[in-house]
């Protein structure tokens, strides 16, 4: 034991001799770090496909010779893409040619003589001049042509013919539809475009530059042998699944990839008014819950489907223990319009009747019959017999339309009409549109569509057409427009395009 001590101690005084005597010179240089100002003071900032993007740095470093150093600009995508190469310069000049949608935008700067670097980031969101505004289609001189409205407020024309080897629309019944696809946004294309044209194939369009691509019928599973005419297409909200009629035959959808693939038509004898509505829950659990709401107009009756692949349109439970406020199996009235509710669990329905009267039906997304909430004889006053054109607000209970030149505004709560605002003479109303948002579910509990406070108007008069922009009040009112767009031709319709 008395060895082992002896030992520990001879050690003990080896180690700690060795650190007193540790008194050698080393030859330290400081460090002189790289520092790189901000790149911008804006947390974001958004280029426009094509243009070039000027960043001027400023750089620092003690004893720095700039002479040494060495620069690299790159980006890489929110969706995951690959890194993409900018520029190895100081400053950052270049045209930007990538996806549309966001990006973290790099910049390293090297000395090559010590190997010292230095890095900034800034987030930029690649965006198309055409990406969001009003999409307008319109008669010219020539022909049917697209127009764009930024909500900057600039106009861009002739983009259909511009884009497609000066081809013109020459069907004037035609109509511009689309839908918010929320699985594509990781692929930054989420809005769907088409131009639909009595007697003729749906076409898609590019949704950044108009550009034909190819015939709806392309998203088909199983091509139609005649023609194919979109009469509405919506997404659910709460799920990938894509509902569209075509030629009066639901057609649906439930891909996860980058775009919709529609692959079953449900079955029936059955032909649909043109309105899809896809059910939402508004953040609530509905038992027995229906994810498609339809109006059968051979039948005269609504009728329902819930799942996600292929199978039968359904009719309401006949069971009236639990009536509701009507049959929605026995209705025989033709249907004018269908649209959302403030309500995110309540769905608009307008029905003309064989004595031209006007009704109003509003349903819940269940399966029986206490599905039919309200319904209600619309006044005569409303002179909505004759309507065109018609909006639903999601945020007050007012479904807007319009007769002769003037809009209306129906308040379906108190079962009352008003005129909202009255077009100037001798000037045609020709669309009407709400503005809208579609943003993610959990934003707006389920909402497919959600309106925001604006309101446009195309009319036309001594052969001009524009585009009259107006907010709307917290009463649903209509003061005078707050924009007027000029310089079109007649529009024939108008899509709103909000872009994520």
């Amino acid at each position: 034991m008395m060895k082992s001590n002896i030992i520990v101690y001879i050690l003990t005084f080896v180690l700690l001799n060795s650190c007193a005597k540790d008194k050698g010179n080393y030859d330290l240089t400081a460090i002189n770090e790289i520092e790189v100002q901000e790149l911008s003071e804006d947390e974001n900032i958004d280029v426009l496909l094509g243009e070039k993007l000027l960043i001027k740095t400023t750089i620092s470093q003690k004893d720095g010779d700039p002479s040494q150093y060495g620069y690299r600009w790159y980006m890489f995508s929110d969706a995951y893409g690959p890194l993409i190469e900018l520029s190895d310069k100081k400053d950052l000049d270049v045209p930007l040619d990538a996806p549309i949608g966001g990006y973290t935008l790099m910049y390293v700067v090297e000395d090559k003589r010590t190997g010292i670097t230095a890095t900034r980031e800034q987030y930029i969101t690649l965006v198309s001049k055409y990406g969001s505004g009003i999409v307008v289609l319109e008669e010219t001189v020539k022909g049917g042509d697209i127009s764009h409205i930024g909500f900057d407020g600039s106009i861009y024309n002739n983009l259909f013919s511009g884009a497609n080897n000066g081809e013109y629309i020459s069907v004037l019944q035609s109509d511009l539809k689309g839908f918010y696809y929320s699985v594509g946004e990781q692929f930054q294309k989420p809005i769907y475009l088409f131009l639909t044209s009595k007697g003729e194939n749906t076409v898609e369009l590019d949704p950044e530059t108009y550009e034909k691509l190819e015939d709806f019928s392309s998203m088909l599973a199983t091509p139609l042998s005649k023609i194919t005419e979109l009469d509405d297409i919506l997404g659910q909200p709460s799920s990938n699944a894509v509902y569209s009629i075509v030629n009066g035959v639901v057609i649906m959808g439930s891909s996860a990839g980058d775009s919709p693939f529609l692959e079953a038509e449900l079955q029936g004898d059955y032909r649909l008014a043109p309105f899809v509505i896809t059910t939402t829950a508004g953040g609530n659990y509905i038992a027995g819950k229906t994810n498609f709401i339809g109006y059968d107009e051979k039948n005269g009756r609504f009728v329902w489907y819930s799942g996600f692949y292929s199978g039968h349109l359904k009719t309401y439970g006949t069971d009236t223990s639990t009536p509701g406020a009507f049959d929605p199996n026995n209705i025989h009235k033709k249907c004018v319009y269908a649209g959302y509710s403030n309500d995110a669990t309540l769905y608009n329905w307008i029905m003309k009747g064989p004595d031209n009267k006007m009704y109003f039906y509003q349903l819940y997304p269940v399966s029986t019959q206490n599905a039919a909430k309200a319904y209600a004889e619309i006044p005569a006053s409303a002179n909505m017999s004759d309507a065109r054109y018609f909006a639903s607000s999601t945020s007050l209970p007012h479904i807007y339309y319009v007769v002769d030149n003037k809009v209306m505004l129906y308040d379906y709560i108190s079962n009352t009409p008003r005129v909202v605002y009255q077009a100037v003479s001798g000037e045609e109303i020709t669309d009407l549109k709400l503005s809208v948002s579609r943003v993610p579910q959990y934003q707006t509990g389920y909402r497919a569509i959600r309106t925001t406070g604006k309101l446009y108007l195309a009319t036309y008069g001594n052969n001009k057409g524009r585009v009259l922009e107006f907010d709307i009040a917290g009463t649903g009112g209509l003061d005078q427009p707050v924009k007027a767009y000029e310089g079109f031709g007649k529009i024939k319709s108008m899509f709103y395009k909000e872009k994520m």
